[in-house]
Formats: C-alpha cells, structure tokens, sequence
C-alpha cells in the first residue's frame, strides 16, 4: 500500500545509509509487490514532464487555493513534499496500492488540461498528507531521503534480502534496472552479469592524475584524447544504436555516424559494443573546436546539422565482440579485439616517453593523451586510476550547478551567476560560483533549463535541483582552516549536456590537486 511506502520513506528521511539499509531490509517482506516497490524506491518510471513551477500549478488546482497560499508555505519549509504535508491536514490514509501509485507517477503532466490531470486529482485527494509527501516528492524525483536513480542503498538491501554479494549486484546493474533484478531473484532465477544490443551501461571514467601516479612504462598504453563528446554504440546487423553518456538515444544526431560504422564494420563481428569518441572536425579532416558541436547536439533540423558539423569517430574500446563480453578481460586482452575494427583511436603502446606522444598530440591539435592500465578490466561507472587523463596544464572540473541568481544591467533578465559544487557521497559541497566564459545565447538557454528545475527561492537566490553540470577551468584549488574547498576564478568551459550528475568530480579529486 502506498500508506507502507510513504512510512519507510519516512522512517529513512534522516537515517544514515548504513540504517538505511537494515530499516529497508527489516520491512522488505511487508510489500507483497517488492517488484513494484523496487521501481518506486529507485524511480525507475518514465519522466514525466514535471518542474516546481507546474506543480505548484497541478496542486493548487487540485486543492482549489489560489496559488499564493501553497507557495507561501513552500517558502516557509524551503521543501514542496513538506509544504504539502503541512498544507493538506488530511489524516485518512488512501486505499491506493503502489502498483496504482505508480501508474500516477508514470502520467505525463505536460498539459493541465488533460485526462492526467483528472486521474491525478481524483487519486491525490484521497491521500493522507504523508502519503502526499512521499508522493510529491517522488513525483518531483526529489526524495530528500538518501536515495537517487544511481542508488547505493538499494543496491545493498538487494545484496542482503538475496544473500549476493555487493559486487555481483553492480555488475548486473550494468545490464538490468534494479526491479528486474529483483523480479529476476523472486522468480527463483539466477542471473548472471551480461551486456545486451539495446541495453546502455554506464561508461568507465577517467581521472586527472599526476605522472607519478600513471602505471608503469611497460604497461601503459597512450591515446589520443579527442575534444568531442563520448558515446556507446551498439551494432547488431541492421541495427545501430548510439547512446550519449547519460544512455539517451541520439540516433538522430548522427545518421552519417550510423551509416559509416555500417559499411566499414562487417556483420561478422556483429553483436557489437564500442565505446566511442565523436568530435568535430574542419573541411581538412583536422579537429575543429568542441562548441562545434552544439551544432550537432542542439539544433532542431538535423539534415542542417550534419552538414554544418561535420564530424568523425574514433574507437577506443570495446566491451562486446561477436556477442562475447569483454568488460571483465584485461585492456590489453581487448586491444586484441579492439585492432579489429576501422576507425580506431590513434595510440602508442608502451611507449619510452609518454610526454613526448602527449607534446605530439597538442601539436596535432587534439585535446591531449589518455593513459592507460593494460592490466585494468573495464569498470563501468567508476572513475579510476587505471584511465588518466592529461591535458594542458590547468585545473578542469566538471561540478554539479546548485543554484542561479540573476544578473545587472543587460543580464538583469537571465541567470548570470550560478553556484557550483562537487560530489561528496551522497551529497554536493559548494566549491564557488562562476559567472564568466557564458556567451549570450548559453545565458539564455540556461535560464530557461534552470527555471524548470527551481526548488526553492530565498533571498535572491533560486535554488536547484541537481541536474545541469558545468566543465570548468579555474587558477588553483583552496582549502581553509575549516576545510571547506573552493576554486579560485572558476570560469565555464562549456556545459556538459552529455553527462550526468553521478559523473561530477569529487571532493577526493580536488583533495589530490591541493596534494
């Protein structure tokens, strides 16, 4: 019923992860669909077209208040979920189960005026005003309680309730949703780890690591680092599916991309997974600047885009060959399979002088070098030390936006300044704010994005939920007394619109820099 699952919810609210775990797996036989209740916890349900703003709009129609009167009392608890319990007063529990809780999570809320909305209002007002809560917040994808759609809770409560280890639950995770893994375990089947045509998983990271720190001449492997966007792309016959980093279906952004890879890799070596590097280029075949690629990613009449961006692909990796997988061999067992396909990226193996391939790489007017473990197996998800990445000698960080304020003068009508931070488990540490290197149109852009996503307003200040990420360069990385970081003149690089939160430098990161 959703009346349980609004109670664990709050039961975890202010639990550490380690209670949280042991409350969750103490209550998990009480849900007869623990299938159903796995996708409500870790949000596995369709976006649904839903910011602050319009659901302010849906629950205000839905009470019948004049608007003002729900958003003082937002304002008052800085947390939609909150202001609603408070607001509602409602004691009696629904008789809603959260297979049907689900189904209202999944509508789609674009338009007021539609059947969602009446399906949305007759079921919400049945609620108690805890059950309110929890559901707001989940409808928002803000539960405030410790878990996230990258969740690590979940992942040990499944490992405990099944008797897996930890380990084998994450590399499941790189092929199957958290609730099939469970409907897999109540069926009575064991499933093992496997990557499927179709099914993305989560790419293995990079770290900025210093020299000494790289692994050992006779088992480094150096290559090129391209300044494009990355993407996983799977080949199996007829098909071809192209992820950006976040595992969204870009497809339509490179039908050229598509039909390449289609003429040059052979159906033999079909089933196929690659991990892949596309980037801009200039009418001479030489790297073209990164903000090119806007063109590609942004604008609306692809068949223009292709032709104002062209792009080429370059191949680094490969974790399925003719449908074996490959994620758990050594890189230097992949670069078997990998010297098998076209486009390959350029590299050296075991080279005397790295530095020299990386001075060769500038020069080329590439990025700069990746540098490579051959014994490291492929970690998906995981930023490691086995991949290092150098360039130029700056500090880049790619940081979480936390907040915006607006502007003076002609920026009086925009976002001109936003609030950055840095992962820290389960939570984000200010580092600063940056307001320079944005161009007019960003600015804009980023007004609109940033307005959909507010979750609180207070002195002049919009607060936001954590989705827009920034790639910034900034002069040095502070720490003071009191051990909070900062970076010093942060200014925007470009805006990361292919990757994720969950892929946001580190605390730790920044802590290797000052080191």
């Amino acid at each position: 019923m959703l009346r349980q699952f609004a109670m664990i919810n709050e039961a975890i609210e202010y639990l550490t992860p380690t209670k949280s775990v042991s409350r969750i797996a103490r209550d998990w036989k009480t849900f007869s669909d623990p299938v159903t209740f796995t996708k409500l916890m870790c949000m596995e349900y369709p976006v649904n077209n839903l910011g602050l703003k319009k659901a302010m709009v849906w629950l205000s129609s839905a009470y019948e208040c004049f608007p003002d009167e729900l958003e003082d009392m937002y304002n008052v608890h800085g947390d939609i979920g909150t202001a609603v319990n408070y607001f509602s007063g409602r004691s009696q529990d629904s008789s809603l189960t959260i297979k049907q809780t689900l189904t209202l999570l999944e509508l789609d809320c674009s338009k007021k005026d539609s059947t969602s909305f009446k399906l949305f209002k007759e079921n919400f007002l049945t609620m108690s005003s805890l059950e309110q809560k929890w559901f707001v917040r989940f409808w928002l994808r803000t539960p405030r309680n410790g878990m996230s759609e990258s969740n690590v809770i979940m992942r040990k409560v499944i490992a405990r309730i099944y008797e897996k280890e930890e380990s084998h639950i994450k590399k499941l995770l790189q092929s199957m949703l958290f609730s099939e893994i469970v409907s897999a375990y109540e069926r009575g089947d064991d499933p093992q780890p496997t990557l499927e045509i179709g099914k993305w998983i989560a790419p293995m990271l990079a770290k900025v690591v210093p020299e000494s720190k790289w692994p050992k001449t006779e088992d480094r492997f150096v290559d090129l680092k391209y300044d494009g966007n990355r993407y996983q792309i799977h080949l199996d016959n007829n098909t071809a599916i192209v992820f950006n980093r976040k595992g969204k279906i870009v497809n339509d952004q490179f039908p050229d991309v598509i039909t390449k890879l289609k003429r040059s890799i052979p159906p033999t070596l079909h089933p196929l997974i690659i991990d892949t590097e596309i980037y801009p280029i200039e009418k001479d075949g030489s790297p073209a600047p990164h903000k090119m690629m806007g063109k590609r990613v942004h604008k609306k009449d692809k068949a223009e885009a292709v032709k104002e961006c062209p792009v080429e692909v370059a191949i680094f990796d490969v974790m399925l060959f003719q449908g074996k997988v490959l994620v758990d061999e050594t890189f230097r067992d992949r670069l078997t399979y990998l010297e098998k396909l076209p486009h390959r990226a350029e590299f050296w193996l075991n080279p005397t002088d790295t530095l020299q391939c990386y001075s060769k790489a500038i020069g080329m007017g590439y990025e700069g070098i990746m540098v490579k473990d051959l014994n490291a197996v492929y970690q998906s998800g995981k930023r490691s030390n086995s991949w290092a990445k150098h360039k130029p000698p700056r500090f880049e960080f790619d940081v979480v936006v936390m907040s915006a304020r607006e502007g003076d003068g002609k920026r009086s009508n925009v976002f001109a300044s936003y609030d950055i931070g840095v992962l820290d488990g389960g939570d984000i540490i200010p580092v600063g704010s940056v307001g320079t290197g944005f161009s007019d149109a960003q600015l804009l852009r980023l007004t609109n994005d940033c307005r959909k996503i507010v979750s609180k307003f207070e002195k002049g200040t919009y607060h936001l939920m954590p989705r827009i990420v920034f790639e910034v360069t900034c002069d040095l990385v502070t720490r003071d007394a009191d051990g909070n970081m900062g970076l010093r003149f942060p200014r925007l690089i470009r805006i990361r619109d292919d990757k994720p939160v969950s892929e946001c430098n580190t605390v730790d990161d920044l802590m290797e820099v000052i080191q």
